[in-house]
């Protein structure tokens, strides 16, 4: 993402057929809904594209540092899977996989370079075509839920919502945990202007990054996507916002509780007396009135019809505004497959 080879990658993937799986904090580098793209891989994986890049003969690396997140905990792709990582960083080359073929340079060109060098693509032509079937395939299953009109709201219910309303400059900048996950996976980035900004491990981060983010580009439109959980983190940059004039709007995905724990809280707690739910579920807050309080427009949204509308509405007034978006706790977010480990 920050080497700017996003028409490298592009290029190289279309003339080749390669199917184009990115790190989360490079999500957007192309349109993900563009023809070979077949998603987030590693931690925050739709299931099916790790089980994509776990079957690759071949990977090729531009521009990232192979790291735990990005291949679930260096098991995607699968051991002996021949890996090309180019880096501009000489020490990223082989760090964290031996035997690669390395390439020292700026992606963008030595991405450039290779596809002037290669002939053709019919070799895998059949087999880029199922990859990006299988995963055209598990994006359809998600569509239910994307039109659900449940209330409470279903999570990809909000995603959706946010696809559609983006503005095609816009910013979104995503929280860590089940934010990112959400906006890994289900979260469309339909146009090549769009850019997408995650967490790096630090729950609450979103809200005083989106700011950050607006100040770097003043010009362009920043949604910044977080939890309640996150929000109670940095709760009072709302007022850093007003008061320095910032025009973020700030998503809330408000389902009173720290939805990513809640089935691992349950199997921890198993036959001990009491609640578990108690570990992870707060009161039910509305952050509408939290953000008037603080001086800055909130909007409370309690049905999936108010969602787009809201959104519309906080983009056109060009001031800071929070959208509490009531949704519900249980529902799971698409969670990573990770290969058995070997008995051998």
């Amino acid at each position: 993402m920050q080497a700017g080879a996003h028409d490298a990658v592009r290029a190289l993937a279309e003339a080749l057929l390669l199917p184009i799986a990115t790190s989360l904090g490079a999500r957007g580098i192309v349109p993900t809904t563009h023809a070979l793209h077949i998603g987030v891989v590693g931690t925050y994986s739709a299931p099916i594209t790790n089980q994509l890049v776990h079957e690759a003969d071949l990977v090729l690396y531009a521009g990232c540092h192979t790291g735990d997140q990005v291949a679930n905990d260096w098991t995607v792709p699968a051991p002996g899977t021949a890996v090309i990582q180019i880096d501009v960083d000489g020490l990223e080359v082989g760090r964290n996989y031996s035997g690669v073929t390395g390439v020292v340079g700026d992606p963008g060109i030595a991405l450039n370079d290779l596809a002037a060098a290669m002939d053709g693509a019919s070799g895998w032509k059949g087999w880029a075509a199922d990859a990006v079937g299988r995963f055209d395939a598990w994006r359809d299953s998600m569509a239910a839920h994307k039109a659900s009109d449940a209330v409470p709201m279903r999570v990809e219910r909000l995603c959706h919502e946010i696809s559609e309303a983006l503005p095609e400059d816009a910013i979104l900048v995503a929280d860590t945990g089940y934010s990112g996950i959400w906006t890994g996976t289900v979260l469309e980035l339909k146009h090549p202007g769009q850019m997408y900004l995650r967490a790096a491990g630090s729950l609450g981060w979103s809200l005083p990054a989106a700011l950050g983010a607006k100040c770097g580009a003043p010009d362009r439109p920043v949604v910044c996507f977080t939890g309640d959980g996150g929000l109670y983190y940095h709760v009072p940059e709302l007022e850093t916002a007003r008061r320095r004039g910032l025009p973020v709007v700030v998503v809330v995905n408000n389902n009173s509780g720290f939805g990513q724990g809640v089935d691992k809280v349950r199997e921890i707690y198993g036959d001990t007396p009491g609640n578990p739910d108690e570990m992870n579920r707060f009161s039910n807050t509305n952050f509408a009135e939290v953000a008037r309080a603080f001086g800055i427009e909130g909007i409370r949204v309690e049905r999936p019809d108010e969602i787009r509308p809201a959104l519309e509405r906080a983009l056109a007034m060009k001031a800071p505004v929070l959208i509490d978006v009531v949704t519900d706790v249980e529902p799971r977010a698409p969670a990573a497959w990770t290969p058995k480990a070997s008995t051998s």
